[in-house]
Formats: structure tokens, sequence, C-alpha cells
């Protein structure tokens, strides 16, 4: 279990960006597949998400919510010195995601950009890889989350088109002598692989075979209730905060049943906890930012000096980081159509 305490950098703003499309579970499926799209709905809590249409790409959201961020701040795109973005869904195999967005921001030469291809720890993942970056190359960063897992989900899948929904996030972050610590822990086990992928795809795509997305439930649920205590206990252990003293836990949105169980075995305060599923969905890399942005009036009524953000999924790959978000911006979601 890797543990970092990052100093120096302060959180600025956060940003989201979903299509302006939704389907609801009436769309979903046929008249015989009613009840079965009811039943998994109330299991996993979403009534409705966002989806993009014919000819959107994830991009489109990623720039609307990276522009968003910077018009919020009154930040120029020339002063941005390191963009990251995360997905696991980009809109081609290369080149990354970052090089539109670094076309389309007109960020400058000297801004380093890549791709990290991560799906549901890929926030907390982001604010760990973008924050330890930040000093060797500048002041200021863009961490941008975003994911279309519709694109992924077979055509009868109505089980994961019920859960999964679009969307696009963006993170300013800068350095600041004075900001408090962002302290983060990551654990990877290579052993859930197979447990939540896209198999037939890339270089290992099989012509006779249908590209669909792949999740096991069951073994995503022990991986949050096995593992994700672990990660806060020692995060808790490692910044000498009491569990109490936690305003606003947000967890990766999975399902609401992982995080009714998951806040059972955590013993958190269920008022503590911020989920924004029943008009979202799962939105994989960018859940965590998202549901912040969506939820905006709630958070902002928090108590966010001590926020404790978990993500947990593909790979298996878990991470949880501690930060103070009370002096950042909230700007919350806008639709692109």
């Amino acid at each position: 279990m890797a543990t970092t305490i990052i100093e120096g950098v302060a959180i600025r703003a956060i940003a989201g960006a979903v299509p302006a499309t939704i389907r609801t579970n009436a769309d979903i499926g046929g008249e015989a597949d009613r009840d079965y799209v009811a039943k998994m709905s109330a299991a996993v809590g979403v009534r409705e998400r966002r989806i993009v249409r014919e000819g959107q790409l994830g991009s489109d959201l990623a720039v609307t919510a990276a522009r968003a961020a910077l018009d919020a701040l009154g930040w120029d795109a020339d002063s941005i010195d390191l963009l990251v973005v995360a997905t696991q869904t980009p809109d081609r195999l290369f080149p990354g995601v970052s090089f539109t967005l670094h076309r389309q921001l007109g960020l400058p030469q000297s801004c380093p950009v890549f791709d990290i291809n991560l799906g549901c720890s890929a926030f907390t993942h982001g604010i760990w890889t973008t924050s330890t970056l930040l000093s060797g190359v500048g002041r200021r960063a863009l961490l941008v989350n975003v994911d279309t897992m519709s694109r992924t989900l077979g055509a009868t899948d109505y089980g994961n088109q019920v859960l999964f929904g679009d969307g696009a996030a963006a993170t300013a972050l800068e350095l600041d002598d004075d900001a408090p610590p962002i302290t983060a822990v990551l654990i990877s086990d290579g052993k859930g692989t197979e447990s939540v992928c896209f198999p037939n795809s890339a270089m290992s795509a099989s012509p006779g075979r249908s590209a669909e997305f792949v999740i096991n439930g069951p073994a995503v649920l022990g991986l949050a209730l096995r593992s994700v205590p672990r990660l806060v206990a020692q995060l808790l252990e490692a910044t000498g905060v009491d569990p109490d003293d936690v305003g606003l836990f947000v967890p990766h949105q999975a399902n609401v049943f992982i995080l009714d169980k998951l806040a059972g075995r955590l013993a958190i305060d269920g008022s503590k906890m911020l989920v924004a599923m029943d008009q979202l969905g799962n939105t994989s890399s960018c859940s965590i930012p998202l549901a912040m942005s969506a939820r905006r009036a709630e958070v902002l009524e928090r108590d966010r000096h001590h926020v404790m953000m978990i993500g947990f999924g593909t790979g298996f790959s878990l991470s949880a980081v501690l930060a103070d978000l009370d002096a950042t911006m909230f700007v919350g979601t806008v639709d692109v159509a």
C-alpha cells in the first residue's frame, strides 16, 4: 500500500460536463424487459443517465468541462503547465485525448500532456499523479476525467445499460505554499484484471466476436468490502484525522447497493456520504468529481476541511485521497448538446 503526503498543491476548482441526451429507464429494452429493468434500477439506484449522441465523443465533454474550470478561475490557457487526462474510453487508441484537448484549448507547447488508462479509481489516482508531478513542470495543472461507457455496452446488456452513464470533469490544481496537505493511499491488485474489462478490444480484438464491456459484480463488491476499509484505515492513520472529523465522504459511484454495504462496513454516518447516481448513473473515471459538481449546493453546505474521496475498480485499482476542499470552487455541471 503506497502512501504519499503532497505539500504545497491546492485544488482550486472542479467542473463537470454531461451529454444533453437523457436515457430514461423507459428507453432501455422493450415491453418484455420492463420488469427486469425496473428491478435493476431499484438495485443500483439509477433512474436516468446521460449518454453521448451519435458522433459525440468523450473529448467533446472533456473540453467543455476544462473550459468551464478555466473560465470560472479566470485562468488563461497559456498559464497551464500540465494536463493529465484519465479515461478508459478514449476517442481512439492514439494519439491520446490529452492531445485533442491540447489543440482545442490552445495550451502552450511547453505544457506536457498524457493520458492515464484507468477507470473507477482514475480521479483519486489522477489527483495523486497530477499533484506529485506539478512542481517539476510549473505552477498550474488540469486533471480531466472522462468516460463514455455507453459506447462499450452490448445491445441487449440491459443490466449495464441501466447502471452506466457518460460524463466528464475537470479539476484545476495550483502550487501554493500555504495549501493544506493532500494525502493519497493507493493499492494495485492485478488478480482483478478480468473482473472489470473490455476483453475484445484494441490489439487483442478478434473480428469474429463483438466488443462488449464485462463486469463481475460480486468480485467488485468483494473488492470494496475487503480492501476499501484497509485503504481508509491507512489514510486516517497517515493523516491523524479522526473519522468523526471527516465532513464529506465521496466514494466512486459504483451502485447504491455497494455504497450502502460499504457505508455499513466503514461505520460512516450516511448523511456524510455523497451519492448522486439517480440521474447520472455510474460514470466511471469521473464519477467522484461529477457527483460533487452535480450536487454542488449540497457540497457547499458541508464541512469540506476533511473530504475523503475513494476510488475502486478496474485492474483492480484502488485509491483514496483526503483533502481540504473548503476553498475549492465548485463550478457545477454543463450540458453538452
